[in-house]
């Protein structure tokens, strides 16, 4: 008897089976918005809204834009992340709601990359709730203008030192060219060496000594490619799944590396009695109930009359703060400076002003003091515009910590974010919107004069975040960006060259804030000028 017929049509219908089940099961919460009556950015089986990023074919910056401008008239729009639904807030009003007048329904940061029980962790970043509110009320006090004030000699040899390292390098070059540089890996080098100084108390110079432990082991903790790139996709997938088994992004070599620079440098200074104006210092104090904040400079984040208690710190806390200070300070703060030099070279008409400006107020001792930074208005104009056409972090979250309807309105229906559910803040899509930015894709400095400035709609610029969650390390970031500019374009022109690419587009090789070929410049001396 012949079954082949049957047998085909067998497999067949096996095969069709395990295709509905597999699409079923890649497809169950994609109903989310649609039964709720709210618009959505359509998402394909298992990958979601968000498969261009994934698969490296469009920048985060540029999908963040994009999903933000198809959706003009919405207040708030559906998108998946993977399979979790997640809701992007456009309209302003429900913005400050969310991160300033309802916080306590919104107290904390999308948990990424992190596992219970592990020191990273414990970070100011991904703690949550009452454990936030705690560091982040013992941490501020060493974030004040005046901490930062005794910092800034340490963050001035940085800048001494990068200016130094160009000057030779262009003396070898033929007379007349210019020495031709990837400004990202210039500058991550500068601010490795501006965190190991004024964080951790270690004198390094990576522009000479090129592969020093504290570089290589900073590169290796904040690249997010490779195996590091897959973890965090398995972490937005199945983040039950990824903490159950206990891993992490940062592997065990990691981890010691900053444990064991923690206890030794703690070690080392509480048996010789060693004060240095760093945060390692800052941070003893702080364990200890000694750090406090200057009369005008406390931070404000409780609400409702409720008092925080003193917390103490223990080393693998001081190593949480560490790891973080390290992502922000080592790869943030390179970024930033990266595009702003580019910018520079792009933009002759900017850096000529700039440099004028800052001529001016070194004058003819050419010494850089705190005072003359915070003197330098235009440098402010053009770090402000810098961050808001290029936001190193084009956006921002709020994980809701108890369920927060959002009333009907003439353009929405009622939604309520339920409790784990992740609100998106689309920092880019707003910087670059031309009703809050007319002409929004022009490099205009000026947006930010003291004429201008005032003009600007509260909760459209928001490179550091907003509300309680702000950025606790905005002020060290804005200073070790103006003293390396200040270095460099006092002494230096930055001019575009064959290598630079332009126009300047984004690379497309998903959550990087960078561009297409990267940051190449031409670097020539101006007239001669020590600093």
């Amino acid at each position: 008897m012949d079954f082949s017929g049957f047998a085909w049509t067998d497999w067949t219908l096996g095969v069709l089976l395990l295709m509905l089940g597999l699409y079923t099961l890649g497809t169950w919460r994609f109903g989310h918005f649609k039964s709720r009556g709210v618009k959505y950015q359509k998402p394909l089986p298992f990958l979601g809204s968000m498969t261009r990023v994934a698969f490296n074919k469009q920048s985060f910056a540029y999908f963040i834009e994009n999903t933000y401008k198809k959706f003009p008239d919405e207040p708030f729009i559906g998108l998946f992340q993977f399979q979790t639904p997640i809701i992007m807030v456009r309209d302003l009003e429900l913005i400050k709601r969310i991160t300033v007048k309802d916080f306590d329904h919104f107290t904390d940061h999308q948990q990424v990359g992190v596992t219970p029980d592990d020191f990273t962790s414990k970070n100011l970043f991904t703690l949550t709730g009452e454990e936030w509110r705690e560091m982040r009320n013992t941490l501020s006090p060493a974030f004040t203008s005046s901490k930062m004030k005794a910092m800034f000699v340490l963050m001035d040899e940085c800048g001494q030192q990068l200016g130094d390292y160009l000057q030779n390098e262009i003396n070898q070059q033929e007379a007349g060219e210019p020495y031709v540089l990837e400004l990202k890996d210039l500058f991550t080098r500068y601010t490795n060496d501006v965190i190991a100084t004024a964080a951790f108390g270690v004198h390094i110079d990576s522009l000479k000594e090129k592969d020093n432990e504290f570089y290589l082991m900073g590169k290796q903790v904040t690249d997010l490619t490779g195996i590091k790139s897959l973890i965090f996709l398995a972490f937005m997938f199945i983040p039950k799944i990824m903490k159950l088994l206990g891993i992490s992004v940062f592997n065990k070599q990691e981890k010691n590396f900053f444990l064991d620079l923690i206890h030794e440098t703690i070690s080392t200074r509480e048996k010789e009695g060693i004060v240095r104006p760093d945060m390692i210092h800052l941070l003893m104090q702080a364990r200890t109930g000694e750090l406090k904040a200057e009369v005008g400079e406390e931070e404000v984040i409780s609400h409702g009359g409720h008092k925080l208690r003193k917390i103490n710190l223990t080393e693998k806390d001081i190593a949480a703060q560490a790891i973080i200070f390290f992502f922000a300070g080592f790869d943030t703060a390179s970024t930033l400076l990266s595009f702003a030099g580019i910018l520079m070279a792009v933009h002759e008409d900017v850096q000529r002003k700039l440099q004028d400006e800052i001529d001016e107020i070194l004058g003819g001792d050419c010494q850089l003091t705190y005072e003359k930074v915070q003197r330098m208005k235009y440098l402010d104009m053009v770090i402000s515009e810098t961050l808001r056409f290029y936001p190193p972090a084009v956006s921002t979250d709020r994980q809701c910590v108890k369920d927060y309807t959002i009333p009907a309105g003439d353009k929405n229906p009622e939604y309520t974010i339920k409790k784990g559910e992740v609100a998106m803040i689309p920092v880019y899509g707003i910087h670059h919107d031309p009703k809050y930015y007319p002409n929004p894709e022009k490099f205009d400095p000026e947006r930010f004069s003291d004429e201008n400035k005032n003009n600007i709609v509260p909760y459209t610029y928001l490179p550091f975040g907003v509300g309680p969650r702000l950025c606790i390390g905005q002020r060290f970031a804005l200073l070790e960006a103006k003293v390396a500019l200040i270095h460099i374009l006092s002494r230096f022109n930055l001019v575009v060259v064959n290598k630079t690419s332009l126009p300047l587009r984004l690379d497309r090789r998903g959550f990087i804030m960078a561009v297409e070929g990267g940051f190449w410049v031409g670097v020539k001396p101006r007239r001669q000028i020590s600093t």
